[in-house]
């Protein structure tokens, strides 16, 4: 049987398995924001914002939203649900890329990489300065233990590392189950040597991670976010690296983004990154043919594996 003529609004590009899957179903693929309104289906990644003014003016065609990737926080859910509109993700695709890039910030921050690689390309030799620590033997404290928090306890693991894990939503048995020894909020933030937060952004984890956290923390220890800018409080975690209390921080999400010319960007001991998490040919591969399934799933309505609202 042929299937319907669906039109999906793509705003901010596909990789090309999505593509093809969505050509494949008889899918008219548009990127031009001008078609709200003539749509059935809107395939996003963080850079749009789906608020309910555009919402309401795709309804009522609109059927389903997609976000490419895991975070929903650039979607106005209740508006979505007002509208009837189903709303999708794709939280596997980039576990592997989010769970390496962390990784590899913790050892960028632990031995001055960035730091060392900018002084010797203008011509400073400066190894005497760039002392660090090493991953093992320390303590890593996650913050959220979900599908990209297991997989960065396994490859921590490989370092040598213990884990501990803090995450109000799973048991005593599911964390050691992960990896990690289960911890209290406060007690993982002041055993850890560094710490990882795997958490969504909504309005109880907003600055999460602000001034009372952050002072909560092992004097010298190191904070990396590769989770959802907002989640930290970048004044407060400023203040905290100003004041000594810690001794860096990793960042590949901000509250603004892209940040500019914030403060907490220059700082000397912090760790930047320009959102780069599913950035891999391979997470971009897989997260577009799996929201493109989803979405064509959606518009069949057959079963849902990553509904959302």
């Amino acid at each position: 049987m042929t299937e319907p003529s669906w039109s999906v609004l793509v705003t901010d590009g596909l990789a090309a398995p999505g593509v093809e899957r969505l050509r494949q179903a008889g899918v008219t693929i548009t990127d031009d924001r001008s078609a709200l309104g003539r749509i059935e289906a809107w395939i996003v990644r963080s850079r749009t914002r789906v608020d309910a003014a555009a919402i309401g003016a795709a309804a009522p065609r609109l059927r389903v939203v997609g976000r490419a990737g895991v975070g929903v926080d650039n979607i106005d859910l209740e508006a979505a649900r007002r509208a009837s509109v189903v709303v999708v993700n794709a939280p596997e695709a980039a576990t592997t890329a989010v769970a390496e890039l962390t990784i590899g910030l913790m050892l960028a921050l632990a031995r001055h990489l960035p730091a060392a690689d900018a002084a010797l390309r203008r011509g400073a030799w400066t190894k005497a300065e760039m002392t660090g620590v090493e991953l093992e033997g320390k303590t890593l404290g996650l913050v959220g233990i979900g599908r990209i928090g297991r997989a960065v306890a396994r490859r921590a693991a490989a370092f040598g590392m213990t884990i501990l894990a803090y995450d109000p939503y799973l048991s005593p048995e599911t964390i050691r189950a992960a990896g990690a020894e289960p911890r209290a909020f406060e007690t993982l933030l002041a055993e850890a040597d560094f710490v990882s937060l795997h958490l969504p952004l909504d309005e109880q984890t907003r600055h999460a991670f602000g001034a009372q956290a952050l002072a909560a923390m092992k004097p010298g220890a190191r904070l990396v976010c590769a989770a959802r800018g907002g989640v930290v409080d970048e004044a407060a975690l400023l203040a905290a690296l100003e004041s000594g209390r810690l001794a860096g921080a990793a960042l590949d999400v901000f509250e603004v983004e892209p940040p500019g010319e914030a403060p907490i960007v220059r700082h000397p001991r912090v760790v930047v990154t320009p959102h780069l998490g599913a950035e891999t040919v391979e997470a971009q591969a897989r997260v577009a043919a799996d929201i493109a399934d989803e979405v064509l799933h959606a518009l069949r309505g057959e079963p849902l594996r990553w509904r959302v609202v």
